[in-house]
């Protein structure tokens, strides 16, 4: 049996995968990348993790193995993307001043072959499939309770204040420390965006690229590679403009991320609305040119049918003409036959009347010969007309016998 190529990831936005080997084809390869981990479990039991290697996903047992009985084991598996993932979390309030309190906690965590094991909390909750927003579910509400409760002694100008927004961070990265060691992440960043426009773009981005599907083909390698790297891009794009946005950025600071700013604008990337775009183009077009196949397909069929139907109509025609003669063939031979039958009775018929006449005839001469022999006086004539009688009866005998063969 040929191996088989095998994808876990099927979205951009899925961090890890739990699937069991039932769900994996047998003797299927995978090849992790640098950034990718699988954790196998066997009845259960986490039996290893592994990463940038090319292994069997879901090998068979050798024939040794089956021969001393030995049964594969409950095998599954806990693929993950390393990262860094982004997590967002918006938080939103009142201070105790009145001033309204929107913000969006933007969390960069990555994910480690020591780590990763622990990602099996998702699965045991029921979530197979772990994207950024299953693990955003899961520290709302601390991030809410924990950055409100900072937040809520300032007013709308304080808030947005260097100073406060590392302190913020700071303080967040040792609430959440918990949180993430369970989760099996680690912290690389926070950062905190306080233009709602921005957030509400973020957040329906994340959204959007959840419906991204990547095929099984080979193209689709490239297309996760660009957008992962787009993906980067943006977020490092967001880190600067938010704290470019805060009150008392120095101004060596300031120069040196507008640098940087420029320096990733004029790289040429693609934003991902743009990427987005571009990548409905293409999927619009594959879908026409799917439907032009499928249409040819459909003509391709319809002239096959109306070909089938043709032959159909010449066979039945070709079987109407020779139930047609063979019909005509039975109506001549019934003619033929009546006219036999007509034909025949007409000789009976005129064979009748002949006989009929033969029997007058000769009971009219028997009856001249029996009177002849009644009254006759010389012996010699009445032996004739006896002889004459016997012989009449004989041929009136054989004549009707003659007659009556058919």
């Amino acid at each position: 049996m040929n191996n088989m190529h095998f994808r876990w990831r099927e979205n951009p936005t899925v961090i890890g995968q739990y699937m069991l080997a039932s769900k994996v084809p047998i003797q299927a390869e995978v090849t992790l990348k640098p950034n990718e981990i699988c954790v196998v479990l066997e009845n259960g039991k986490v039996v290893g993790s592994v990463s940038q290697q090319h292994m069997e996903v879901n090998p068979q047992v050798g024939m040794i193995g089956k021969l001393f009985g030995k049964q594969s084991p409950q095998r599954s598996f806990m693929f993950c993307f390393t990262g860094p993932h982004q997590i967002m979390v918006q938080v939103k309030g009142q201070s105790n001043q009145g001033d309204e309190i929107n913000c969006l906690v933007s969390m960069k965590v990555e994910i480690t072959r020591e780590s990763a094991p622990r990602l099996l909390t998702f699965p045991a909750k029921g979530v197979v499939s772990v994207h950024a927003s299953d693990i955003a579910k899961e520290l709302t509400s601390i991030v809410q309770s924990k950055a409100l409760a900072f937040l809520k002694e300032m007013n709308s100008e304080g808030m947005r204040t260097i100073e406060v927004n590392e302190d913020l961070c700071f303080h967040l990265k040792s609430e959440l420390r918990s949180s993430f060691d369970e989760y099996g992440l680690l912290h690389r960043g926070i950062h905190i965006i306080w233009s709602t426009t921005v957030a509400e773009q973020k957040l329906q981005n994340e959204k959007d690229l959840e419906r991204i599907a990547l095929s099984k083909e080979a193209d689709s390698d490239k297309q996760e590679l660009e957008l992962n790297q787009l993906i980067q891009t943006e977020q490092r794009k967001h880190e600067i403009n938010a704290r470019l946005s805060l009150v008392g950025v120095q101004a060596q600071n300031k120069a040196e991320m507008e640098h940087e700013l420029l320096t990733l604008e004029n790289e040429g990337n693609l934003t991902f609305a743009q990427w987005t775009q571009n990548n409905k183009l293409l999927l619009a077009k594959n879908d026409a040119g799917r439907e032009e196949i499928l249409k040819d397909a459909q003509l391709d069929l319809e002239v096959s049918k109306l070909n089938a139907d043709k032959q159909k109509l010449e066979q039945a025609a070709g079987l109407e003409v020779k139930e047609d003669k063979k019909r005509r063939a039975m109506e001549m031979f019934e003619q033929v036959q009546a006219k036999k039958q007509e034909r025949m009775k007409l000789d009976a018929a005129q064979e009748k009347e002949r006989l009929n006449q033969h029997a007058k005839a000769s009971e009219s001469t028997i009856s001249v010969l029996e009177k002849i022999a009644s009254t006759a006086t010389d012996p010699l004539v009445q032996m004739e007309a006896l002889k004459q009688l016997a012989e009449l009866r004989k041929a009136d005998v054989g004549g009707q016998k003659d007659a009556y063969k058919d």
